[in-house]
């Protein structure tokens, strides 16, 4: 760790070996002087560049006689660089996957083998305004509009028992006060028995879709209409 030999050491004191880490030391091996064990204390060390920093975990501490009187401390140290490396990279990745999340269209989710919501995407709020604690267990029903909401908790039941994907459109209520359309799909996963663990899906806003739908209706309607009027009158 010093890049010196374990002879190097012998006979000279911590600051000799390493002035630049001495500063950061001192209060604690001063405190282990004085009785006072202390573990956890954690010390970046800089290297040169292009090179990464080393990350130590020290503990300290202090040494009796057999009079009980302290001669000494004794010092254990880890490099653990590795691991708040590891520590670093899942930050970053959950960091990554929650703003992935927040900023995504969809509203992901996630269901326990009962079909109670773990999580659901915040942009459920900014849809709905419910809140995380509102949509709890199976609380996320309740933005669902009445006329729809047996027919999904119907879906959602079959699947829970079948394990089969769900697939349903409903509307459910925005927090400007509109009714708007969307369209939720998942699927289950297994552990290694092939048993459910979890339900992940997303819904969709199919609000244009069904829009565009209904005015393809009317002029189909309006069509046939106006063809039956024309037969009637070449009648």
């Amino acid at each position: 760790m010093n890049g010196a030999s374990v002879e190097e050491h012998l006979g000279k004191t911590v600051d000799e070996m390493v002035p630049e880490l001495f500063p950061q030391f001192e209060p604690y091996i001063r405190q282990a002087l004085q009785g006072k064990a202390i573990a956890g204390v954690e010390v970046t060390r800089s290297v040169s560049e292009g090179q990464v920093a080393r990350t130590l975990l020290l503990s300290y501490e202090p040494a009796y006689d057999e009079a009980e009187e302290v001669v000494g401390v004794s010092v254990a140290i880890v490099d653990i660089t590795e691991r708040k490396q590891a520590e670093a990279a899942l930050r970053e990745s959950e960091d990554h996957y929650r703003h992935m999340i927040d900023l995504n269209p969809q509203i992901p989710w996630v269901l326990d083998p009962e079909g109670n919501a773990i999580e659901i995407s915040p942009r459920w709020k900014q849809v709905t305004g419910m809140s995380r604690e509102m949509c709890q267990g199976r609380g996320y029903l309740d933005a669902i509009h009445p006329d729809e909401r047996p027919l999904v908790e119907d879906v959602v039941d079959q699947s829970m028992t079948s394990g089969n994907p769900i697939d349903v459109e409903c509307r459910i209520l925005a927090s400007s006060g509109e009714w708007i359309w969307i369209r939720s799909r998942g699927a289950a996963r297994r552990d290694q028995s092939g048993k459910i663990v979890r339900w992940y899906g997303s819904a969709d806003d199919i609000s244009d879709n069904k829009r565009a739908e209904e005015a393809l209706r009317r002029s189909v309607e309006h069509l046939n209409e106006h063809f039956r009027a024309h037969r009637c009158q070449r009648t």
